[in-house]
């Protein structure tokens, strides 16, 4: 049902064809979210970071893959064989530095490495190879299989941050979209008043009930009302446009906001349920937790953790310890004439003198930490004085939203009372105009206040990362 409604709304209200008709709809925030969410360019961009992640990891994991190996290599000449080298098998590395090695080799020649001499029927091979010294806790592909993966998870974090920007920045353009709306709303009314003032002054006039004076200046009240509705108008159709930046359909294809949906008046915005102290402190307590900005330092902290006991194993001493079984074909059977003697090992081992390069990267390696700690420390503040200082904001607007509603009703009764004063003869056009001025600023300031309500709210919902 959801997607049938988006689609006429598309085909009615989106289409530039469907000018013509008379019906409208409201376009809510809520279904703003929706189209950011699905079919915005940034939130598709969002999701591919997610998949950049996964396809890092599975990239890093690549040097964990089994593989088939050969080799072969022959010299003729002058009709004679020098040699003839051959070997496969496969290799097969583990999360735990123990790499294994099975293969098959068959060398034969008339001028062959001594070394390198097989039975005829060839030799088969097992091979272990195991770190003793650096690279047994952790080696280079360990430490980049879990950089990789930390990475991963780190773009869940870049998505909401991404998200969370798009959303403020459409909420903003909306909010200006429905405060243009509005206003234009109550300057049509106040001009419709003035003209039809003007009307009755003026048949008023001809009655010889009030002086040509009177109808003067109810001409030039007229006239000011139209140039403010004017540039209301044109206020409201360049917040249209703005607003249609954020609005995307299926093949990314750009929507424009029509004159077939509007927005809703200010008051019928989503009354937020009122943030209060012990909430605003629950918010700071859990900052570090749920911010993904904060999140995202955490990551690269521990990412440079990984790299941090990467290059203290490389303190270490390099030492490898090889042993390979070998056996050679008897009487086609390849296991019958298995025996520990038959083998061949080896131990590798190498340590610079200095240690200069491993003592280098370490050092520097403990300087990027203790810069993003610092980093971390600084944004987890700023973020925690914005949230504060956006609660203060609310709780000023809500204090002046009381004081200038109750403002707006009284600039109301005087208007009307003044109304009265009139229709007995005991005022003029004059002061009734000065009355619905004063009105329509009262007015005009309130719906400001409730959208820069709105806004601050916006705001204080992206610095504390909770959702717009």
């Amino acid at each position: 049902m959801r997607k049938l409604f988006y689609a006429l709304l598309l085909a009615g209200i989106f289409n530039s064809a469907a000018l013509g008709q008379d019906t409208s709809a409201i376009f809510s925030q809520k279904d703003l979210f929706y189209y950011l969410t699905n079919y915005h360019p940034i939130s598709k961009q969002a999701a591919l970071q997610i998949k950049k992640g996964e396809n890092e990891l599975r990239k890093a994991k690549g040097v964990l893959d089994p593989a088939l190996f050969s080799y072969v290599d022959q010299k003729q000449f002058k009709n004679q064989e020098y040699y003839n080298l051959f070997s496969g098998g496969l290799t097969v590395p583990t999360w735990y530095a123990v790499d294994f090695k099975a293969g098959f080799e068959q060398n034969q020649g008339l001028y062959l490495n001594p070394e390198n001499k097989t039975p005829a029927n060839g030799l088969f091979f097992a091979r272990v190879s195991v770190p003793i010294g650096q690279g047994l806790l952790i080696d280079k592909r360990r430490a980049a299989i879990k950089q990789a993966d930390l990475y991963a998870q780190s773009t869940f974090a870049e998505q909401k941050l991404t998200l969370n920007n798009l959303y403020y920045d459409a909420t903003i353009e909306y909010l200006k979209w429905t405060s243009s709306y509005s206003q234009m709303q109550l300057l049509q009314n106040a001009a419709d008043l003035a003209k039809m003032r003007l009307k009755g002054i003026k048949q008023s006039f001809l009655g010889g009930d009030v002086p040509a004076i009177d109808t003067l200046e109810a001409f030039i009240q007229f006239q000011i009302r139209e140039v403010s509705l004017n540039q209301a108008k044109l206020d409201y159709q360049n917040a249209g446009l703005d607003l249609s930046n954020y609005l995307w359909f299926k093949n990314n294809i750009p929507l424009e906001i029509t004159d077939k949906l509007k927005p809703p008046v200010v008051e019928q915005l989503a009354t937020e349920t009122r943030i209060t102290q012990d909430s605003l402190n629950a918010i700071l307590g859990k900052l570090k937790l749920n911010h993904p900005a904060l999140q995202l330092y955490g990551f690269k902290l521990r990412q440079l953790d990984v790299e941090r006991r990467w290059n203290a194993e490389q303190l270490k001493p390099k030492l490898n310890l090889n042993y390979n079984l070998i056996n050679s074909l008897v009487a086609e059977n390849t296991f019958s004439g298995i025996s520990i003697n038959n083998y061949k090992w080896g131990l590798d081992f190498c340590i610079p003198i200095f240690l200069r390069e491993s003592r280098g990267r370490l050092g520097l390696t403990k300087i990027k930490i203790q810069e993003t700690q610092f980093d971390a420390e600084i944004k987890t503040l700023e973020l925690a004085n914005k949230i504060k200082s956006y609660y203060n904001e609310l709780i000023a607007l809500e204090q002046q939203i009381k004081l200038f509603t109750n403002a707006t009703a009284n600039y109301f009764t005087l208007l009307e009372a003044e109304k009265r004063k009139f229709s007995i003869g005991e005022s003029s056009i004059f002061l009734i105009n000065s009355r619905e001025s004063a009105y329509v600023q009262a007015a005009t300031k309130l719906i400001e206040l409730q959208i820069k309500y709105q806004s601050a709210i916006a705001k204080f919902k992206l610095a504390g990362a909770i959702g717009l």
